[in-house]
């Protein structure tokens, strides 16, 4: 007999559980569930039922949590757009550099055309809008970072959006002989494997960010009651 009512304790501390877990906007499903396992007459099959609503409603929970309402998660995303953006911005800044100096529209630059030798070949064949299109994305990913840090919806597409824009400079760059990128990788990968394990990260890092921004922008906003 003791043994039934720790069992009926139990689970009703379980939907209590439960009911404080699960998100305002299933309300009734929670009360719905809370007079549920009154009716259940076995113990076991009630015990086991609390444990689902657990289960449930921790996964409701989950669902309706937009991950940008923690500071540390919407600093952290800032900082990584930052990075991206910084990278955007010196590329474009490298090229039109080299651009405009190879057509003596500043003549001071012609100073600089030393530190271009490395990359000459691929900067020549470089037509002007790509830079230009890279100083756009900087642009856009430092707009980016102001809109995750006030928990903007519009983050999302406003990352996506650059992102594609270097993924498809990227590529462009490794079907390029004179670039040189592609046979650098290979050659750093045979050196070490491991090698590519920053790259990849980076990429992962990234699209980790867009998927939350996404989910954030799915979610709908919390209700207070």
């Amino acid at each position: 007999m003791r043994l039934r009512a720790v069992s009926r304790w139990l689970s009703a501390q379980l939907i209590s559980v439960a009911t404080h877990i699960s998100p305002c906007e299933r309300d009734e499903w929670a009360k719905a569930m809370s007079r549920e396992v009154d009716e259940i007459p076995s113990e076991r099959e009630a015990l086991r039922w609390a444990l689902g609503c657990v289960q449930v409603s921790c996964h409701e929970r989950l669902k309706s949590m937009r991950l940008t309402i923690w500071w540390l998660v919407r600093w952290g995303m800032a900082l990584w757009i930052a990075l991206l953006a910084i990278d955007s911005l010196a590329y474009a800044g490298t090229t039109l550099t080299y651009k405009l100096q190879a057509w003596r529209a500043i003549p001071i630059l012609g100073l600089l055309r030393e530190h271009y030798h490395w990359n000459v070949p691929l900067l020549e064949v470089t037509p002007l809008w790509w830079p230009l299109l890279s100083l756009v994305a900087g642009v856009v990913f430092l707009l980016a970072i102001v809109l995750i840090l006030r928990r903007s919806r519009v983050a999302f597409g406003v990352v996506v959006a650059p992102f594609a824009i270097i993924l498809l400079q990227f590529a462009v760059r490794l079907s390029r002989p004179e670039s040189g990128d592609l046979q650098n990788l290979a050659i750093a990968y045979q050196k070490s494997p491991f090698a590519l394990i920053w790259p990849i990260t980076g990429l992962a890092i990234t699209i980790l960010i867009c998927l939350a921004l996404w989910h954030d922008r799915r979610t709908p906003a919390p209700r207070y009651e």
